[in-house]
């Protein structure tokens, strides 16, 4: 008997109604939310219909009262909770299940007044719903946002919710439906964290797959009609509308990491050419793309080890990775995420070289190279957060340590030695911006600009590094501004710090420095002073219209330097 057949002989009582396939439901939504949320960074909703004509809000109503006893259970438990809504219309027909609807609405409104301290009645059911859609799509003011809303038919269409990642649907969808249905969990948030929606079926899977194949198959080529369902399946796998499987994916990970493993020598260092270099950004760029889809399957997802036996090169992984997995392969494990890594054929360690150091150390060297080619230069180049980095923050305080010592006691050779392990560390951190805080802490010191206190006792012992990084750092951009300032002329145009004031109010990429008009003096006083302001040969050779176009773009490039600081 076919997995159809079996499909076919399951009426719908099986599943309308039915508080333990209810439970199961639920159980299965808590077990995997980590996974199919992004570690809650994206929410979900839940669908469910009742056949035969009869109503469907009790069986939303009987989802919503088994989140209620689950989130109980888990509080108990010191376990995560969901925030939860229903929401469905008013009933106003005088029908037979108007009183149980609209008890049941009402009880979830008065359960959501409770959780986000508003007061919605039965007077303003509109007004309900119109504030659960600005909690799941994340636009609400106060910042109290939604898990999970379970609905009957409202907000399967025109409902747009970048954030919504995973569809749960426990009732038949087909044709147009299906597709607007599906579509909810397609909006784009960010391809990095979010490369496609989730749909979770819980009600005959067999037949489901087959309505969803072709209902997507047809949207997008009409052509498709024609075809068997198998080949439907193909032709959207091939088509990208559906993801391939987690064997697949893993496997195509797996060739991404050995191409970066014989790009940077097991992970060691960059490749030497640069044709190798820009190739080394676009593998990278693969496997975060490829770590970020495998990351959302569910633990257990896929027996996969039949598939890998088939690789000859892959069997000794294969036979170790059924070890651990009791022959299962995992999705992502949070708590033990180096169990996918290792089956993607790299240790834990390398994988946090390659994401970390090496990353930031191509991004860094490509960035400079097109920059001094092309003007300034940015990388898009975030990765999707695979394993916590443990730092060891006392050994960059002893560094640190060393660094101010030895430029007192002019080593510059060991001081050179010691800037540039510092450097090293920065580029293992998953935060650049603290990195480049740490690295120009460093340059103060080493260039003798911190400390700049007399009284400061040698040789230094340090209890940490927080505060000499922050003190350290802002006295090489206070520097730095200093110096951009007489380059350019405008020492009387601007002090240090009104355009510091200027550059952490901008935004990263913005033309927004003159919406006070601030900017445009600048350049008007800087136009008239800077020949008898500075010295620099680049700047004297430009005329007045060339120079106020030169400094604005040379202040804006500053501002993006610093922003975020």
């Amino acid at each position: 008997m076919t997995a159809a057949d079996i499909d076919e002989k399951i009426p719908n009582n099986f599943y309308d109604n039915n508080a333990e396939h209810v439970k199961i439901v639920v159980e299965d939504i808590f077990d995997n939310w980590r996974n199919r949320s992004n570690d809650g960074r994206y929410n979900a909703m839940l669908t469910t219909h009742v056949g035969g004509g009869r109503a469907s809000t009790p069986m939303a109503m009987q989802y919503f009262d088994e989140f209620q006893r689950k989130n109980a259970e888990q509080r108990e438990q010191g376990k995560f909770e969901l925030k939860v809504a229903v929401t469905f219309s008013k009933d106003t027909s005088n029908g037979d299940n108007q009183l149980e609807t609209n008890t049941g609405l009402s009880r979830a409104m008065e359960h959501y007044n409770q959780l986000f301290s508003t007061n919605f009645g039965m007077d303003n059911v509109a007004g309900y719903t119109q504030d659960v859609t600005a909690r799941l799509n994340r636009t609400i003011a106060d910042k109290q946002f939604l898990d999970i809303v379970i609905v009957v038919d409202q907000l399967l269409t025109g409902f747009d919710a970048p954030e919504l990642n995973t569809l749960y649907v426990d009732r038949i969808l087909k044709g147009a439906n299906l597709v607007q249905a599906y579509s909810r969990t397609n909006r784009v948030a960010d391809m990095l964290e979010k490369p496609w929606g989730r749909v979770v079926n819980y009600r005959w899977p067999s037949i489901n797959e087959r309505l969803m194949n072709e209902a997507l198959a047809i949207y997008s080529n009409s052509d498709s009609a024609k075809l068997t369902d198998a080949e439907r399946k193909k032709r959207n796998e091939e088509e990208g509308i559906i993801e391939k499987s987690f064997t697949d994916l893993l496997l195509d990970v797996r060739t991404t990491v050995r191409n970066l493993s014989h790009l940077t020598e097991a992970f060691t260092d960059l490749p030497r050419s640069e044709r190798q270099k820009e190739e080394m950004l676009v593998q990278l760029r693969n496997f975060n793309s490829g770590f970020a889809k495998l990351k959302q399957f569910d633990q257990d997802s896929e027996e996969v080890l039949e598939t890998l036996s088939r690789y000859d090169a892959l069997r000794e992984d294969a036979s170790s990775y059924e070890n651990q997995t009791q022959g299962h392969a995992s999705g992502y494990d949070y708590e033990n995420p180096d169990r996918l890594i290792n089956a993607l054929g790299m240790s834990g360690d390398q994988c946090v070289t390659l994401t970390t150091t090496l990353a930031n150390e191509l991004k860094r060297h490509l960035e400079k190279k097109h920059s001094d080619k092309d003007g300034d230069y940015h990388i898009d180049l975030k990765l999707t957060h695979i394993k916590d980095v443990k730092v060891d923050y006392d050994y960059l305080t002893d560094l640190l340590e060393d660094l101010l010592n030895q430029v007192h006691d002019k080593q510059l050779d060991q001081a050179h030695s010691t800037r540039s392990e510092i450097e090293r560390f920065a580029l293992g951190l998953e935060d650049q911006q603290y990195a480049d805080k740490i690295n120009r802490a460093a340059d103060a010191i080493l260039t003798g600009v911190y400390p700049d206190n007399p009284d400061f006792k040698y040789p230094a012992r340090l209890s940490g590094s927080e505060q000499l990084i922050q003190e350290a750092s802002t006295k090489s951009i206070v520097r730095e501004i200093r110096l951009f300032r007489v380059k350019w002329g405008i020492m009387d145009a601007v002090n240090n710090e009104d355009l510091l004031t200027m550059i952490y109010s901008h935004r990263f990429g913005q033309k927004d420095l003159d919406d006070s008009g601030k900017l445009g003096d600048i350049l008007k006083q800087g136009a008239k002073e800077y020949q008898d302001m500075t010295d620099d040969e680049e700047v004297l050779a430009l005329n007045k219209v060339k120079y106020r176009n030169a400094l604005r773009q040379a202040i804006y490039e500053l501002a993006d330097q610093y922003c975020n600081y």
